[in-house]
């Protein structure tokens, strides 16, 4: 295995520490049997394999880095979950899939990239009637995030915050950490200092911006 997935696999075990939100936002969703879920940006995997098990359902992932979904794909069979995880390469900026697909449609730390409001109009056509869309995003606007929901036809279930001493206990503090151990094994590694260099600076721009450090579940659901 390359020193880039060796990190990128200490990297998800710290993320790992985080699932407990992925299973807390996850019971606060009316009991479905064996729901059919969509992952937006599913990346390397960590929410997704904690979904499949969590949720006795099929697991769609969506993500466009190669890199991350092979590390999923051997997660998936490490898990013994290749019947229940499905991995599609392609962006979110141009997803299509037959209307009223999926029960779930999750989204952490991925809606971003269209935007808020942008994410849960066009997903919407997506999701059963009934169906629920689960957002982790940043806590930048949240009021006037959550006053979009019942404009796009959503009712808003439940909602909670991650604030920024528990984004710094749990991940960026250990982030940091696994960041200056990488950078002194392998100082003269040029795809180790650019995958580094991008984790310390999300460090450095939360540390400079504190509100940047703080996130928000909503568990919506399709009306």
């Amino acid at each position: 295995m390359s020193k880039l997935n060796l990190y990128r696999m200490e990297k998800d075990q710290l993320r790992e520490d985080l699932l407990k939100y992925t299973r807390k936002a996850y019971k606060l969703i009316p009991s479905i049997k064996n729901p059919n879920i969509l992952d937006v940006g599913c990346g390397t995997g960590v929410p997704t394999i904690e979904l499949a098990k969590i949720s006795k359902g099929h697991i769609t992932g969506i993500d466009i880095d190669e890199t991350s979904l092979d590390l999923l794909k051997i997660n998936i069979k490490d898990a013994g979950l290749n019947n229940r995880i499905s991995v599609i390469k392609g962006s979110i900026l141009t997803m299509d899939f037959p209307e009223e697909s999926f029960d779930i449609i999750w989204a952490e730390g991925s809606v971003f990239v269209i935007g808020f409001e942008e994410s849960i109009d066009k997903w919407r056509r997506f999701i059963k009637p009934n169906g629920f869309l689960v957002i982790h995003d940043e806590i930048k606007d949240q009021t006037k995030k959550l006053g979009l929901i019942s404009k796009y036809g959503y009712l808003l279930i439940a909602q909670f915050e991650l604030t920024d001493t528990i984004w710094w206990r749990e991940y960026f503090t250990p982030l940091e950490q696994l960041v200056q151990k990488y950078r002194g094994m392998y100082p003269n590694d040029s795809e180790i200092r650019s995958e580094i260099e991008k984790d310390q600076n999300e460090i450095n721009m939360c540390k400079s911006n504190p509100e940047l450090a703080n996130s928000f579940y909503a568990i919506i659901k399709k009306v």
